[in-house]
């Protein structure tokens, strides 16, 4: 029969770098041909991109100035598949990927499922240091991946998809609706796939977070309940004080934010130490974890501040329509 079990949804902007390898990926899965469609949505890249992958059997189109979430989404209104298996263009799978994925389905339809971010072969400091962990068999991961998710799309419509609004993170916010609605999420090891995109230089680390906490003060209700904003709050103001405290010449408040300054990249290590199970545990390998999140905490607090400008900008412009 010519039934269509995945459609895989692979959005794109600008990864010219990396298509191919994630195509020849896809097209070399040991899995009928027959059985999966593959569809590429661009976002509006510049670059070669989209002339790399229409060479490929898949379908491409192009979808301009939305976000990550409205990308996926149209990708899934167009396919045809029992399952919607989301991929990224930066990343790598491997030949079992989705017999694996439909093994794990077949057995409970109230289940959706996700893969974990692996490191390429030869990575750099920043993203050995970032990632810590990685094992195709420990769990680390809580939430899904944009980058690998599988989902019936019977479940993906249930929920009404991606939030459309989110800058990022639209991944986690679908973990926890599908959760509030009684669907199980699981994290499977063995699906991890390769994520050629992580930043191997730290203007591009600090951009990615940019990108990340773009929503923290637009969507604050929500960020509140996330402990890494609390940490990137209490980083930020920590600084703030430190320069108001030089200003004024007061000692306690520079003591007081130095420490906070100090103390705040740690607790972000321990977490992510313990949580990633590493086997990094020099005192070099603790003070480079310790130097990323520095950085982490640099590029967040500066997208804090990002996002409170638009947000004021929003507001003013909303005042303005309204008179």
């Amino acid at each position: 029969s010519n039934t269509i079990i995945f459609s895989i949804v692979i959005p794109a902007f600008n990864e010219e770098r990396y298509i191919r390898s994630c195509l020849d990926s896809v097209f070399a899965l040991n899995f009928p041909k027959e059985s999966y469609e593959v569809i590429i949505v661009d976002n509006g890249s510049t670059d070669k991109t989209m002339e790399y992958a229409s060479k490929y059997e898949a379908q491409c189109h192009t979808i301009i100035g939305v976000k990550v979430g409205a990308v996926r989404n149209f990708g899934a209104s167009i396919a045809k598949g029992e399952f919607i298996a989301f991929l990224d263009s930066d990343c790598v799978v491997d030949k079992e990927w989705l017999n694996t994925a439909y093994k794990n389905l077949q057995s409970n339809s109230n289940l959706v499922i996700g893969g974990q971010y692996l490191m390429r072969d030869s990575p750099s400091w920043l993203e050995k240091y970032w990632v810590l962990n990685n094992s195709k068999t420990q769990i680390y991961q809580t939430t899904l991946v944009g980058g690998c998710i599988f989902i019936p799309m019977s479940t993906f419509l249930n929920v009404s998809g991606f939030d459309e609004k989110l800058h990022s993170g639209e991944d986690s916010d679908l973990t926890y609706r599908l959760r509030q609605s009684g669907f199980e999420v699981e994290i499977c090891p063995e699906l991890s796939v390769i994520h050629l995109g992580y930043p191997s230089n730290v203007t591009d680390f600090i951009k990615r977070q940019l990108w990340h906490s773009a929503d923290y003060i637009t969507n604050f209700k929500k960020s509140l309940k996330d402990k890494v904003f609390a940490i990137t709050l209490l980083f930020f103001s920590a600084f703030i004080g430190l320069l108001a405290g030089i200003g004024f010449t007061s000692i306690s408040t520079i003591i007081a934010a130095s420490i906070i300054l100090v103390l705040t990249p740690a607790i972000l290590s321990y977490k992510r130490v313990s949580r990633s199970r590493t086997s990094y545990r020099t005192i070099r390998d603790l003070i480079l974890i310790y130097l990323v999140d520095v950085l982490y905490l640099i590029g967040r607090s500066l997208g804090t501040l990002i996002s409170l400008r638009n947000a004021i900008f929003m507001s003013f412009n909303e005042k303005k329509i309204s008179r």
